[in-house]
């Protein structure tokens, strides 16, 4: 193994997403270098949650979220649920070159349940600044037609906060991203939203 360069490990993991992540995370030489793992981390943790809805249907916010963290702590992040930054934080991802991500995760309940949970994350426990500018809305929907869900949301956000403007990134009803200045820095803070189904409903004719 002394004998493999990093371009020849990545090779050999190349098409296994968990063994790509922890090979980025292990030679990050930079803080975006990690935050470049973390929407590939959590799209796939949260696929394994939709392949799942039965087991993850019943689970409470906070279990759904510790779920997430201990997902991410085995793809090689320094992740922890519920640690005081500002305040008592969802879902903290922490790393060398004073990285830090932030995220709220919310059980979708109606809008301004959502809203709460932006301002939360944006007012309460973001710092904005150099390798903290990003974070995440993580939405679990229990529910019925996540398109739908997500395209309210994104509608309920524009008119309630008209600061943040959207990004072009709309995956198919599952994620779009925002950016604002934050006003702690002036600094424009990235928000992804990414929405997982765990609705569990089976016909039982």
């Amino acid at each position: 193994m002394d004998n493999y360069t990093v371009q020849d490990l990545k090779k050999i993991v190349r098409g296994n997403p968990t063994m790509q992540i922890s090979l980025a995370l292990m030679t990050a030489s930079s803080a975006d270098d990690i935050l470049s793992q973390i929407n590939p981390a959590i799209d796939y943790v949260l696929t394994e949650f939709a392949r799942t809805p039965k087991e993850r249907f019943n689970r409470t916010e906070d279990g759904l979220s510790m779920d997430l963290v201990t997902s991410l702590r085995i793809l090689g992040f320094q992740a922890s649920h519920d640690t005081t930054v500002g305040g008592h934080c969802d879902i903290v991802i922490e790393g060398k070159f004073n990285f830090l991500w932030l995220g709220e995760a919310k059980i979708h309940n109606d809008y301004d349940w959502l809203l709460g949970g932006f301002n939360q994350l944006d007012t309460r426990y973001a710092t904005a600044g150099i390798g903290q500018d990003h974070g995440g809305i993580i939405i679990y929907n229990k529910g019925q037609r996540t398109d739908r869900v997500l395209s309210r949301w994104a509608d309920h956000l524009s008119k309630s906060r008209p600061d943040v403007r959207f990004l072009p990134e709309n995956i198919d009803g599952y994620a779009f991203s925002t950016v604002h200045q934050h006003r702690r820095t002036g600094r424009n803070y990235h928000v992804r939203h990414v929405i997982v189904s765990i609705y569990w409903d089976p016909d039982k004719s």
